[in-house]
């Protein structure tokens, strides 16, 4: 009989401590669920950025189309030079924050293949500027790296004024950017892209609505007033689209996590159940057995 009451209580031990894994799991699973919906919030703000910088963005591309179609020969825009500098410049955006699944981590991929060692780097979010700290070995900016954050206009033009000012000062050879592509909520994918030299190939599937416009004063300052425009709308929708990603990112983790506090929730119940079957059980057997020995 003491036997089977010894085992009684170590039933009820392990009840306790399940109970307690529920509770914790109960209180990180409120937590996981809150985070979600923050980010979903944020996710539907800044699709909606996305949406609406979009017309802006086509508007100055199908401008410089124009010009660079109808002037195939142009060559004195110092935005159409080729420096023949082995150094390059590279703007990444990472993210600030964590808990965003792969986000991060598929970035940081994608900087140990394409970054050199005297490249230099502008680094957005506190994450990758860590990353930076510990790898890189060239120049490391992080003047803008709260731009994740604030998604303000003006540090962009700030930004794109310094790096192009490298490129026309022939410190660079090209001017590069490593963001995340916004596919749709469930799909997104770092990816880098040359900013300058201007790649005339990028407007070739664009269609020109007029081949022969006449720029005034000359094609050459025009486009030199609307590269950096151009920059401006392309980096800055880059910085959307990663935000927009990393925002889609943490919602999916957070709503696995979620998922998975709900399944072990379950399980832990399903043991206490069995536990306190057992210790029911017991307890039977216990009085029984008092009850022969008497």
């Amino acid at each position: 009989a003491q036997q089977i009451h010894g085992g009684g209580k170590e039933y009820r031990s392990s009840m306790q401590e399940i109970k307690r894994r529920i509770k914790s799991v109960e209180s990180t699973k409120k937590i996981t669920k809150a985070m979600e919906l923050v980010a979903t919030s944020k996710l539907r703000k800044t699709r909606n950025q996305l949406d609406e910088l979009k017309p802006y963005y086509q508007g100055v591309r199908q401008t410089c189309a124009e010009i660079l179609a109808s002037n195939k020969g142009l060559k004195d825009s110092a935005y159409l030079a080729e420096n023949k500098v082995d150094k390059d410049v590279y703007i990444v955006i990472s993210s600030s924050l964590g808990l965003c699944g792969g986000y991060n981590a598929n970035v940081f991929k994608e900087i140990s293949q394409q970054i050199k060692d005297e490249d230099y780097v502008y680094s957005i979010g506190s994450k990758g500027t860590n990353y930076f700290r510990r790898t890189h070995q060239g120049p490391i900016n992080t003047d803008f790296a709260s731009l994740n954050s604030t998604l303000a206009f003006d540090e962009v033009t700030k930004l794109v004024k310094s790096v192009t000012d490298l490129y026309i000062n022939k410190e660079v050879g090209s001017i590069k950017i490593i963001y995340t592509e916004f596919v749709n909520n469930l799909t997104f994918k770092p990816r880098t892209v040359t900013l300058l030299p201007i790649d005339t190939n990028e407007f070739e599937n664009i269609e020109i609505t007029n081949k022969f416009t006449i720029f005034e004063p000359s094609p050459e300052e025009v486009l030199d007033s609307l590269i950096p425009m151009y920059l401006q709308a392309v980096v800055y929708g880059y910085l959307v689209e990663s935000v927009t990603s990393e925002n889609a990112s943490r919602r999916t983790s957070m709503e696995n996590a979620t998922d998975n506090a709900e399944e072990l929730t379950e399980q832990l119940l399903l043991k206490y159940n069995q536990a306190r079957q057992t210790a029911i059980t017991n307890e039977v057997s216990e009085i029984v057995a008092g009850a022969n020995a008497q």
